[in-house]
């Protein structure tokens, strides 16, 4: 009786299992067929077929304008000013005299020493006579010269300090902006003004590190303006001279470019960049939206073609240059005619179905054409 009690209650235990089991294995199947029926994972991007090409690439220093002609102007010995010539900031011509200091002094001085020479000239000649006559001595006669050479000394030596009282432009071109004014006192050798010449054509002055390659002379570079526009002011220029020996504190080589008809664009002392090409060199372009980087490195996703002719993302490892605007130098990793992905690259995984934007675009023109939108 026992033995069939616990047979019924076996038989009823397994069959609840048994059902209980096969209703699961009904919704895992249920569960998978779902699944399956959602698509596969995929991401679209746009690509772009390398090609390498001959690429010199630049680095860029700081330079610093300056005129071909430039001087600070000084007065030699001190003086009220008596005449003032010039406006401030003004065009000055070649010899024009530009501040004169007061001289009244010198020139009464002057005037008492040419009346001094007159009459050691006269003497002179009337002691000759009376030598040649035998009426006088070689003496007097020698006594004569003296006197007469000294007051010729004594009016150059006027003359000398009237000139250096009086400031005149040594070459044509602007001033400054300072001012003076008449009776103003000046000491010796004060800094008046800068006058910086007329000429059409600009100088830059560089430096370059021991580290980078000697520029040789006539090397052509690139002038840029410094400002705040987009596209900034390009001028070309052209090495004319260089350093004999490295700057003993920075070792640096210093360098100078000649920048033609550049006077209109440029002011004396600007700072500007100096654009340097190097050796060029045959490298692959890719667009900054392509390079994907990782704690190991930087790669790109290149597209390649399944069985099924469908497109899988493969990973490469590339070693990357210099970055040149919108686009990034790969020196080593890629090759010509590899498809790679460019915007959308960051969505991407080893193995991910891809669709390109070129095959979107065409299955859409395809739609309209059939009449379906």
């Amino acid at each position: 009786m026992n033995l069939r009690r616990w047979s019924i209650a076996v038989t009823i235990v397994v069959t609840s299992i048994g059902c209980l089991a096969f209703i699961k294995f009904q919704q895992v199947q249920a569960a998978i067929a779902f699944g399956e029926s959602f698509p596969e994972p995929s991401a679209t991007v746009e690509t772009l077929l390398t090609q390498s090409s001959n690429y010199q690439p630049t680095y860029q220093v700081t330079g610093q304008i300056r005129a071909i002609q430039v001087v600070a102007l000084h007065n030699q010995l001190p003086g009220a000013i008596e005449q003032v010539n010039y406006i401030a900031g003004g065009y000055v011509k070649q010899g024009q005299l530009l501040i004169a200091l007061n001289t009244s002094q010198e020139r009464a001085q002057l005037q008492a020493a040419s009346a001094s020479l007159k009459l050691a000239k006269s003497t002179l000649e009337r002691n000759k006579k009376l030598f040649n006559s035998n009426k006088v001595s070689q003496q007097l006669v020698d006594s004569a010269l003296a006197d007469y050479q000294v007051s010729r000394a004594n009016i150059a030596n006027l003359e000398s300090v009237i000139s250096k009282k009086q400031v005149s432009a040594p070459f044509s071109g602007t001033v400054g902006l300072e001012t003076y004014e008449v009776g103003q006192f000046l000491s010796a050798n004060t800094n008046l003004t800068t006058l910086i010449d007329d000429n059409k054509d600009m100088w830059v002055d560089f430096k370059l590190p021991q580290t980078m390659s000697k520029l040789s002379l006539d090397t052509h570079l690139v002038i840029k303006k410094i400002s705040q526009s987009a596209k900034p002011k390009i001028m070309p220029a052209t090495v004319i001279a260089k350093n004999s020996q490295m700057d003993i504190a920075s070792r640096h080589l210093s360098y100078r470019a000649k920048i033609n008809g550049s006077r209109h664009l440029l002011s004396h002392n600007e700072l500007v960049k100096v654009v340097i090409p190097t050796t060029s060199e045959q490298v692959v372009m890719v667009p900054n939206s392509a390079i994907v980087r990782d704690p190991f490195g930087s790669f790109v996703f290149e597209l390649i073609k399944d069985e099924q002719g469908q497109y899988r993302a493969k990973k490469r490892d590339v070693e990357l240059g210099q970055r040149d605007g919108d686009n990034h130098v790969v020196r080593q990793g890629l090759k010509n005619g590899m498809l790679i992905a460019t915007i959308g690259a960051f969505k991407l995984r080893p193995d991910l179905l891809v669709y390109t934007d070129e095959a979107n675009k065409a299955a859409t023109i395809l739609s309209d054409v059939g009449g379906v939108k």
